[in-house]
């Protein structure tokens, strides 16, 4: 059993700013196994949202946490994602369908699987992560790459 969390950021304006995501995997005594940042979509375009950024931090953490374990739960601070994930939300925003549906197939690889909505203060870890890849594309340091490119290459 594992801890996936995950979380995103469009920064300084939303939509159209800089998408960012992480993701964190833990056992669940708390022991960090992994953890991933990068930018969401191209910054500044219309593809650019804060929804966007955390469906790109479940996505890469579901993806990579079936490195470790076939049952998971999987914690954010965004109701949307979670709530749209259980079912319990439609999709409405064609830029979050193609997102939704490789949650969707990563979703189907796991035996066991919960998602639990989390209040901010709980997300902070994986909150400071989206704010470093921030920082780090405004210092020239991060670069973007087709998100499904990189992060499901080989996957989907």
């Amino acid at each position: 059993m594992i801890l996936i969390f995950f979380d995103g950021l469009c920064e300084p304006k939303n939509p159209r700013g800089i998408a960012t995501y992480a993701y964190i995997i833990k056992e669940t005594s708390g022991k960090k196994l992994e953890e991933g940042f990068g930018l969401a979509a191209r910054p500044f375009s219309e593809q650019s949202t804060n929804n966007v950024a955390e469906y790109a931090g479940v996505v890469c953490g579901l993806k990579e946490g079936l490195k470790y374990s076939k049952d998971a739960t999987v914690l954010g601070d965004s109701a949307l994602v979670i709530k749209q994930l259980k079912k319990e939300y439609k999709i409405r925003s064609k830029k979050l369908l193609p997102y939704y549906e490789a949650a969707n197939n990563l979703i189907a690889k796991y035996s066991s699987l919960e998602f639990k909505w989390i209040p901010r203060e709980e997300n902070e870890e994986a909150d400071s992560l989206t704010r470093r890849a921030y920082a780090l594309y405004n210092q020239g340091k991060l670069r973007y790459h087709d998100f499904f490119k990189r992060c499901l290459f080989n996957f989907l």
